[in-house]
């Protein structure tokens, strides 16, 4: 049986297979990339407590609760990682919004 993955799937497929010192220096490399913080909702909490890269890393933890905007569509690592979804650092990470929201 052979299933689809797009970009995404085998992005993180390939990240998990990593060594951790491999997987710390591609977190770097696409925090580098993030434009979360030119983002209308990032707040200066979220810059204090140097919160980025909301696809991958999960939603603001306490810094960002308001939608004020979205840059998602436009950023260079949404389109490198084949990354769907928007709104992540209030909805939550790629991997999140495609297969953990309506886990119940």
């Amino acid at each position: 049986m052979v299933l689809f993955m797009d970009t995404f799937d085998k992005t993180m497929t390939g990240l998990m297979k990593s060594a951790p010192a491999e997987i710390a220096k591609t977190i770097t490399t696409l925090k580098n990339a993030c434009i979360c913080p030119g983002c209308p909702s990032y707040t200066g909490c979220a810059k204090n407590s140097q919160e980025n890269l909301f696809c991958a890393l999960g939603s603001s933890f306490y810094c960002i609760a308001q939608d004020k905007g979205c840059l998602c569509p436009g950023c260079p690592v949404v389109k490198q990682a084949g990354l769907t979804k928007d709104r992540y650092c209030i909805k939550g990470g790629e991997a999140t919004q495609r297969y953990f929201q309506n886990v119940k």
